[in-house]
């Protein structure tokens, strides 16, 4: 004979499963996709003026850095780069993905470059 909790208690995790995977392949829609930056932190004092920035952006239709659009391969992946000033930057990365959601990234940054050497050039006119 067969018990009716354990056709119960089978039936619920069967729907919960379902569930569950329904969920994790709709998060996108509700929730945006995530994406991630390989580069300096939030924060950080360079001593170069170029910050190589690379990362990984899952389905998205475009990616921009500092207003400038960066193009991003089919399996999400960046890479591209920003020129830093002398002193006090911000970096501003934004994905829009395929679901019309927007993400930031802001980096604060400060470039304090090692060589002086177009600010001390000396030319004598004579």
């Amino acid at each position: 004979m067969k018990k009716p909790h354990i056709s119960k208690l089978i039936m619920w995790i069967g729907i919960s499963s379902v569930l569950m995977l329904v969920f994790y392949n709709t998060k996108d829609l509700f929730f945006g996709t995530a994406f991630s930056i390989k580069s300096a932190s939030d924060g950080a004092t360079l001593t170069d003026t170029f910050l190589p920035i690379s990362g990984m952006a899952k389905h998205a239709s475009s990616l921009e850095i500092n207003g400038r659009i960066v193009s991003v391969d089919p399996s999400g992946v960046f890479n591209d780069g920003a020129l830093l000033s002398p002193g006090y930057n911000i970096i501003e990365i934004k994905q829009k993905d395929r679901f019309g959601k927007e993400q930031k990234k802001i980096l604060h940054l400060v470039a304090q470059p090692t060589s002086d050497l177009a600010t001390t050039m000396v030319i004598n006119y004579q």
